[in-house]
Order: C-alpha cells, then sequence, then structure tokens
C-alpha cells in the first residue's frame, strides 16, 4: 500500500468514527427533545446564515470536479472532500447543542 491510501483510509476511519458518534448524539437528543413542547424552533434566518457558506461549498465542489479533467493530480483532492464532508457533519451533529443555546 502506498503512504497515500494509508492517509486517506485512516483519515476516512477517523471521519467515519466522528461522523457517527456524532449521529447518534444527535439521534440521542433528538429522541429526547420529541415530546418537549417547550421547544420552538425558529429557521427563519437560516438561509441567510448558511446560504452563503453552501453556495461557496458547491462552487468549490464544482471547481475541483472541473479541475480533475484538466490537471489529473486534483483526483487527489475528491477524496478529501468527501473525508472533510463526512468529519465536518459529525462535528455539525455536536456543534448543535451550541447553536440551540444560541452562542
Amino acid at each position: 500500500m502506498t503512504t497515500l491510501l494509508i492517509v486517506f483510509l485512516v483519515l476516512g476511519a477517523i471521519a467515519t468514527a466522528l461522523f457517527f458518534a456524532g449521529y447518534t448524539h444527535g439521534t440521542i437528543a433528538a429522541m429526547r427533545s420529541h415530546n418537549d413542547q417547550t421547544v420552538e424552533v425558529d429557521d427563519s434566518k437560516d438561509i441567510q446564515r448558511y446560504g452563503w457558506p453552501v453556495a461557496l461549498a458547491v462552487l468549490a465542489a464544482a471547481t475541483i470536479i472541473g479541475l480533475m479533467g484538466v490537471a489529473p493530480a486534483f483526483i487527489y483532492v475528491a477524496p478529501v472532500l468527501t473525508i472533510v464532508t463526512a468529519a465536518v457533519n459529525g462535528i455539525a451533529f455536536f456543534a448543535e447543542d451550541r447553536f440551540d443555546r444560541g452562542s
């Protein structure tokens, strides 16, 4: 196995563990708050808060996909983007508690 493959496998395993830990945390939190009648959800400003980062992420991904056709070295960026996406999704499950408190 090459060093790059080993690095991708290790990072993928870490990202997978982080994602599943975050998913478990989020699922347990959702089950606890399911019957809580005092929970109020205000998602009216979500598009203002998350619209630009989402648009930039889509633009970055499209750029990387386009660059893969021009320079073969960019083929290695796709697995990194996938691994980072899984890790950030896992982190988002943990960060949700902080966003719910408004800090």
